[in-house]
Order: structure tokens, then C-alpha cells, then sequence
């Protein structure tokens, strides 16, 4: 089964010269020129984020065709008339708005701004490209269930790293491939650690129950129980560290142009982090989401790197507020709909219940089912979900669509800015259509599913600006040695 590729040092001849400040070839930026966007599929522009944000830009500044400078910019030295674009006014003394530092060493791009210099998106915007066949996924697929199912279940850390090699293979950005250089036994290694770590902690749980409470509670309560629960107590916290060390693998076995990615940071401050807040945040009635999520957000995207060179994040809580706000109580009146319907449905449904025995009986055939309960039942589920999904479903989508575009129009990476133009429609597309996959198809869709996840990445990513490739450099290290471990455990990953 190993069927892995070694994962060695590129071997490159381009390198920069000893002293030098040239980019190696491959990773300097093709000189072609990107075609523009075609009718109807028109980028979405930076607005209110991102990296111009956090240099210090006016907050709702959108550059403008004519690329005229925003209000304040450029700086005017004491004395100097400065530059006066018509319809901006006279130039003003430049600050960073409150809470952003000043500008990072080397910015602006443009050399020292006595006079005024474009800004930083001057070419037009580029975005990721997905070239994958949903037939060709299918056959990696199949033939790694296949091999599954032969090995009882042994083959799967296989098989996924095989579909990992796929996708990655098949993302473009600026013209180059990503690359997957993760391996099975790696992911095999980390499965068994996780699971070893975690029979540990619930052994010492019990343990302690066993000398301190044996009498009282495992009198009154059934061992199995009792080591179930500890399980999920212990899984719980220990979920949110998986799912970090988990993005850490996946990013560490990912490269561009021969530049390793990577994660910083804390798997178990990350841990603490989202448990301590997840609680926080159940005890105010959820009303701590929008902080939850920009905290959590804020500590993968400051602790992402690609070579040496780190990401930036300059979100705030409070840009999101209003229109979590807005959700929340929009959320709570569409589950009284939801209920009231359900509650008149059962009503209209009493007599019926009744001519067929009254609850008991209904009772009796739920838990002793014949093929036509069964039948019942799960078209009862579907209408439940149904309802759902057109009632709390679009809610969601609406603010989640929201958020997503939020936080990357907020990250940036060197003079490199992200946006997004995903729309709530898109959202609620994406998530229904997957359900109906997976629910019909009884799983077997799941390659279905990964390749319209990539294709909707690849068309609602946009990149403005390009690459500082003097400034990147390989990363040292290769990254943890052992896979996903905890996340592979409980199996939460997409891919």
C-alpha cells in the first residue's frame, strides 16, 4: 500500500543568487498579462477590508478606474503644496485609523510618496483555477472504497491522502499547481496516536471516578455508560485541538512554486480558546458568535504562513454585530414558524393517529418497524428537513455568506488582498443540493460533492495583486511527522 511518493527538498536549480535580491524563476509571476473578466462574471471589488485597510486607507475606499489617491493620501510634507485630484479636495496630514499600527517596513510599494503613486491594485484581478473531472474523482474513489472495504477499513488513510493528490493537483493559481506531498502512513500513525491519546485521558478519568466515587455513582449507573460519557467529555475539548492540528498537516504537506505553506501556533491554545469562548457563548444565548468567530479566525489566519512570510488578519467583532443581530432574532422568528407548522401538521394528523390505535400503538411500530414504517418515517424526515430548508436554512446561508465574504476580504497576504462574491443564494444552493446528494445517494456522491466544493472555491476566490516573491523563502522544517491524528479520529474532515 505504500504507493506514496517520497516528500524531498525541491531540487530546483533556480535559486537566488548568494547576496542577491532576484527572484528565483519559478517563483516570479508569469509576465502575461490576465485576461480581463468575461460579461456577466465581473470581480467583486475590495471594499471596507483587507489589506488596504490595515495600511491605513480611508475604511470605505474603493479605487476607482482612474485610480485617484483616497482622501489623506499621499502624505503632504510641511510646506508642500501636494497633489490635489479634483473631487478629493486638498490633501490632509495622513494617520492610521485607530486600533492599525503604521505601515510595515518597505510600503508603500512605490518608493517614498512625495508625489503620488497608483495604488495597489492597478492589474486586474485573478482567481484560483479548477480543472478537475467529477469522472476521473470518481475513479480515485472507487477504487480506494474498493480497496477499503478489502483491508477492513486499513486502506482508508490511503485513500484519502490518493483524493488529496487529486485535488490539489488540479488547483492552479497564477499559472502553477498545488501540490499534496502528504502520506498514508503518516495519516495510519496519527490515526492510531489519537486514538491511543484519547483511551488514555478516558482511562484516567475512570480512574479517578473509581477512587473517589465508585460507591455512589457506579452503583447507580452502568460502567459502559459511564466510559461512554467520558469519551464524549474528553472528545469534546479534544475536538477543536484535532481540527487545528489536523489544518496544520494539511498545510504543512501543501506546496506552490516548490514553497512549503504552513500553521503556527498552539494546537491546545486554539483548544482552550474555542472551548472557554463555545461556553462563554452558550451561557449568553449565542449572542458571543460573532466574537467566537472572528477570535478563532484571527488565530489561524495570524498563525497561516506560506514560506517565511506570514498572513495578516484586521477583523473586528464589531463590523459583524449588526448584522448578526439582525439574524439572530430573524432565526428565532422562522423556528416559531417552523414549530408552529409542525404543530399544526401533528394536529391535522391526531385523528389519523387515533384511527390507527392512538400513540402507543404508533409507538410500538416505530420500535418494531415493517418496510412500510420505514418508508414513513423517512419521508417524514424528509419533510422535516425540507421545511427546514426553506425556512431556517436561507437564514443562515444569508449570514453565513456574509461572514465568509467578511473574513477573507479582511486577510491579506504581502500586497496580495482576497475577496469573495459568494451570495446567499449560492450558499443555500451549494449546502441543499450536497444533503440531496449524500442522503440519495446513500454517501457514494461524496466525490460529487468535493468536486462542486472546488469548483465554488475556485470561482468565488479573487486575488488582487501579486506575489512579493523576493520576499518569500522555503520555510525550515517539514512539519509534524504524524498525521491528523485526533481529527481523523472523529472523522470531521471534508478531505
Amino acid at each position: 500500500m505504500n504507493d506514496e511518493s517520497p516528500s524531498g527538498v525541491d531540487k530546483r536549480p533556480d535559486a537566488v543568487p548568494a547576496g542577491g535580491t532576484v527572484a528565483p524563476q519559478w517563483l516570479t509571476p508569469t509576465p502575461e498579462t490576465p485576461p480581463p473578466p468575461a460579461t456577466g462574471d465581473t470581480p467583486p471589488i475590495p471594499r471596507d477590508g483587507g489589506f488596504a485597510h490595515s495600511q491605513g486607507f480611508a475604511r470605505n475606499y474603493v479605487p476607482p478606474p482612474s485610480h485617484a489617491p483616497p482622501p489623506g493620501y499621499p502624505p503632504v510634507a510641511p510646506g508642500a503644496a501636494g497633489y490635489v485630484h479634483p473631487g478629493y479636495g486638498a490633501p490632509q496630514a495622513y494617520a492610521p485609523p485607530p486600533g492599525y499600527a503604521a505601515a510595515p517596513p518597505g510600503y508603500p510599494p512605490y518608493g517614498t510618496p512625495g508625489a503620488y503613486a497608483p495604488p495597489i491594485h492597478v492589474n486586474p484581478p485573478t482567481r484560483l483555477t479548477y480543472d478537475g473531472k467529477v469522472g476521473e474523482l470518481y475513479l480515485v474513489y472507487l477504487r480506494s472504497l474498493l480497496l477499503t472495504l478489502v483491508t477492513l477499513g486499513v486502506y482508508r488513510f490511503w485513500g484519502r491522502t490518493r483524493v488529496r493528490r487529486y485535488l490539489w493537483s488540479h488547483f492552479q493559481a497564477f499559472g502553477d499547481r498545488f501540490e499534496y506531498r502528504g502520506r498514508g502512513i503518516e495519516l495510519f500513525l496519527g490515526f492510531l496516536a489519537g486514538l491511543g491519546f484519547l483511551m488514555m485521558i478516558a482511562g484516567a478519568l475512570l480512574g479517578l471516578l473509581w477512587l473517589f466515587a465508585r460507591e455512589s455513582l457506579l452503583q447507580e449507573v452502568d460502567a459502559d455508560d459511564v466510559t461512554t460519557w467520558l469519551l464524549l467529555l474528553a472528545g469534546y475539548p479534544l475536538l477543536a485541538v484535532g481540527r487545528y492540528a489536523g489544518l496544520r498537516y494539511k498545510l504543512t504537506r501543501t506546496r506552490w512554486r516548490g514553497i512549503r505553506s504552513g500553521l503556527d501556533g498552539s494546537a491546545w491554545k486554539f483548544g482552550g480558546i474555542s472551548v472557554g469562548l463555545g461556553l462563554v457563548n452558550g451561557m449568553s444565548g449565542q449572542l458571543m458568535t460573532p466574537v467566537l468567530d472572528v477570535i478563532l479566525a484571527r488565530y489561524r489566519l495570524q498563525n497561516l504562513t506560506f514560506g517565511t512570510v506570514k498572513f495578516g488578519f484586521a477583523g473586528q467583532a464589531g463590523d459583524i454585530y449588526g448584522r448578526f443581530i439582525g439574524f439572530y432574532f430573524l432565526n428565532i422568528l422562522a423556528w416559531i414558524v417552523l414549530i408552529g407548522i409542525v404543530a399544526a401538521a401533528v394536529g391535522g394528523l391526531s385523528g389519523v393517529i387515533d384511527r390507527l390505535g392512538g400513540w402507543e400503538t404508533l409507538s410500538e411500530k416505530i420500535t418494531h418497524p415493517t418496510p412500510l414504517v420505514i418508508v414513513i418515517m423517512f419521508l417524514v424526515i424528509l419533510v422535516i428537513y425540507s421545511l427546514i430548508g426553506v425556512v431556517i436554512l436561507p437564514l443562515r446561508c444569508w449570514y453565513q455568506a456574509y461572514l465568509l465574504r467578511y473574513l477573507i476580504s479582511r486577510t491579506w497576504f504581502g500586497r496580495m488582498q482576497f475577496v469573495s462574491g459568494v451570495t446567499t443564494g449560492q450558499m443555500w444552493g451549494f449546502i441543499v443540493l450536497n444533503w440531496i446528494i449524500l442522503v440519495f445517494t446513500l454517501g457514494v456522491g461524496w466525490p460529487w460533492v468535493l468536486h462542486r466544493t472546488a469548483r465554488l472555491i475556485a470561482d468565488q476566490l479573487w486575488i488582487y495583486g501579486e506575489i512579493d516573491a523576493p520576499a518569500v523563502a522555503q520555510a525550515l522544517g517539514q512539519g509534524p511527522a504524524i498525521g491528523e491524528g485526533l481529527l481523523d479520529l472523529f472523522d470531521t474532515g471534508i478531505v
